[in-house]
């Protein structure tokens, strides 16, 4: 067992493969330690308790080395970690910044924000068109519809249409909700939204043509 010198309050993460079934299953931790698997090519199951089995899609060659990677990476987030010799390692590798971690980090500035005018400015990530943050999930959820409607089975149209419908009713009026939140907000007050920072930089004015219609 590889323990750190200041471990995690959470169970102990135990990462074996199973005697019955022959795949490689997690077990233990917390959420951040479910999420760390889930980064690994391991697989979320829910039936009575949580636990995870290594992605099928993982080559029977490179289980062992995800196996490893997965326990290095539990154990450079302090988690104590019991697994079995093949996929036992001393080593650590430590997580990178998460497009997830990035919302949670934007969900603690709003929290911390001064004043209604800092957290309408702080939603503009989250509601601009094209590239904000419910843009991109409008965009995932119809990129997989596109996926199962390439996959043509029957159950597949369904599931194509499922993906069409969260994004157009769930996800529109949420997106519709928040639009106006961020305008209610900022139609609170007309002072700067984030004292101390400077607005964006006004573009350069056009040269001025001069008498012979060229510019200076």
């Amino acid at each position: 067992m590889n323990e750190p010198a200041t471990p995690r309050e959470a169970a102990p993460v135990t990462v074996a493969r199973d005697i019955d079934t022959g795949r490689i299953i997690a077990r233990g931790g917390d959420g951040l330690a479910h999420g760390i698997l889930e980064r690994t090519l391991f697989l979320r199951e829910v039936r009575g308790t949580t636990w995870h089995r290594m992605s099928p899609t993982v080559l029977p060659e490179d289980q062992a080395a995800v196996a490893r990677l997965a326990v290095a990476r539990l154990q450079a987030a302090r988690y104590r970690v019991e697994a079995d010799a093949e996929y036992a390692t001393e080593t650590t590798q430590d997580r990178y910044v998460t497009d997830g971690r990035s919302i949670a980090n934007l969900a603690a500035a709003i929290r911390e924000a001064a004043s209604p005018a800092e957290v309408s400015d702080r939603l503009e990530e989250v509601t601009a068109a094209h590239d904000g943050i419910l843009a991109a999930l409008d965009q995932l959820l119809h990129s997989l519809a596109a996926v199962y409607d390439g996959l043509g089975g029957p159950a597949d149209r369904h599931a194509a249409a499922r993906m069409r419908y969260l994004a157009e009713h769930h996800l529109g009026p949420i997106t519709a909700d928040l639009l106006h939140t961020r305008a209610e907000l900022a139609d609170r007050t007309t002072a700067p939204a984030r004292p101390g920072t400077s607005l964006p930089a006004a573009p350069p004015a056009a040269p001025a043509p001069t008498a012979s219609g060229r510019t200076r």
